[in-house]
C-alpha cells in the first residue's frame, strides 16, 4: 500500500465555520466575496466620478459605478420589465408580477409567495 493511503485527509470546513469574509482595508467592511470586495473598492477611488456609467437619457442625472445597475436603471425610462415571476397558484393561475429589477423580483418572490405553502407552488425558475 502506498504512504499516500496512509496520510489523513486535508482538513474539511466545520459545517458550523463561519464563510470567510474579506475586509476593506480602507473602511474595515466585511465583504464575502473577492469579486464584491473589488467592486467596494470602487467606492473608494479618488477618479470614482470618471469611472462612473452616466444614463444616456436627456435630463436624467442618474449614475452609477456598475453597468448592471445602469442597464436595470435604463429600463425604468424603456418601461421594459423582462423579470416574470414564475409562482402558479393552485388554480393554475400565473403570477403576474414583472419587474425590470432583479432585486425587486426577489423581493417580491419573498413577501408574497415565501411561507404559503398549499396556496400556490413554484414553478421551475432556471434563474433561481
Amino acid at each position: 500500500m502506498p504512504r499516500d493511503a496512509l496520510k489523513p485527509s486535508p482538513k474539511k470546513p466545520e459545517l458550523n465555520e463561519p464563510p470567510r469574509r474579506s475586509i476593506c482595508s480602507t473602511c474595515g467592511a466585511s465583504i464575502g466575496r473577492t469579486s464584491d470586495l473589488q467592486r467596494h473598492m470602487l467606492t473608494h477611488a479618488k477618479n470614482k466620478e470618471e469611472l462612473m456609467f452616466q444614463c444616456p437619457y436627456p435630463d436624467c442625472k442618474h449614475r452609477t459605478l456598475q453597468r448592471s445597475n445602469l442597464e436595470t436603471h435604463i429600463r425604468t425610462h424603456t418601461n421594459m420589465r423582462p423579470l416574470q415571476c414564475t409562482y402558479i397558484y393552485t388554480d393554475g393561475l400565473k403570477c403576474e408580477f414583472a419587474t425590470a429589477d432583479p432585486s425587486s423580483l426577489h423581493r417580491h418572490k419573498k413577501r408574497k409567495h415565501e411561507n404559503h405553502g398549499v396556496a400556490l407552488m413554484a414553478h421551475d425558475d432556471p434563474d433561481d
